[in-house]
């Protein structure tokens, strides 16, 4: 078995993000008439815009399932085996409450962290969320299938 399963943006999301450039691009055309600045700069930074927009909207994997590891965005697999514990926990991170799924490897396993699971504040560096940029079926799947995997 390999399950892969992806991120998921609402509509508000991507509304907003389209308003965004077009109000960039607006204001920066306004600009370059009201100052006389080349609308190279206006293109260049609506070209930018364009291009974040795109990335930020593409499918990006969150979360593969296989029967021997689980991957959790771009770091690296970690086996089924070397996992103590599976437990879905709520985290406060700013004014919101955040729903996770955190993994609790076993203790002396040979795992290289990548920056991210360095730098990830109150979020363990196994951790899968579970908080509304998955959808809701694909985040009750992973729960069944984890908590099932570690027992």
């Amino acid at each position: 078995m390999s399950k892969t399963y992806y991120y998921h943006f609402n509509k508000f999301d991507t509304i907003f993000w389209a308003m965004l450039i077009v109000f960039i691009m607006a204001l920066g055309c306004s600009w370059c008439y009201c100052y006389g600045f080349c609308c190279l700069y206006v293109w260049l930074i609506f070209g930018m815009m364009a291009l974040l927009w795109c990335y930020k909207h593409i499918k990006h994997k969150a979360v593969v399932i296989t029967d021997e590891s689980i991957k959790i965005d771009h770091c690296n697999p970690l086996a089924w085996k070397d996992i103590k514990s599976a437990e879905v926990k709520t985290v406060r991170m700013g004014v919101r409450d955040y729903k996770i799924l955190s993994l609790e490897p076993k203790e002396n396993i040979e795992y290289r962290y990548n920056w991210l699971q360095n730098h990830n504040c109150c979020f363990g560096p196994f951790t899968i969320p579970l908080y509304g940029i998955l959808t809701n079926e694909d985040e009750k799947e992973i729960e069944k299938i984890v908590m099932e995997k570690v027992k």
